[in-house]
């Protein structure tokens, strides 16, 4: 138990890493509100995905639990599209491990 505690920990960024955050725009509330419950910002804003792509996504994800009223899907997807579409120029967190 100790050994998959430490395995765990380890691979936690360092206390102080400082994540993205979402572009201001129409819909980053909605996408924040639906999203950050499972997801960081990091991992929204390294995808590159078409208009149809993100429409499939947050059909998905809506299919797996995500709190998406249909009523807010379009302001989503245009706010994930034209953020996070194909010339998405993503910069990864840098994040240091803690070794033991």
């Amino acid at each position: 138990m100790k050994a998959l505690a430490a395995i765990l920990l380890a691979t936690l960024p360092m206390a102080g890493t400082h994540f993205k955050s979402l572009p201001e725009g129409k819909g980053r509330a909605q996408v924040e509100a639906a999203c950050y419950t499972c997801h960081s910002a990091d991992m929204i804003a390294q995808q590159r995905l078409t208009e149809k792509q993100w429409t499939a996504e947050v059909e998905k994800m809506t299919k797996w639990g995500a709190a998406v009223k249909d009523a807010d899907k379009p302001v989503l997807i245009a706010y994930l599209s034209k953020h996070f579409g194909p010339d998405n120029e993503f910069t990864p967190t840098k994040t240091q491990t803690i070794r033991r």
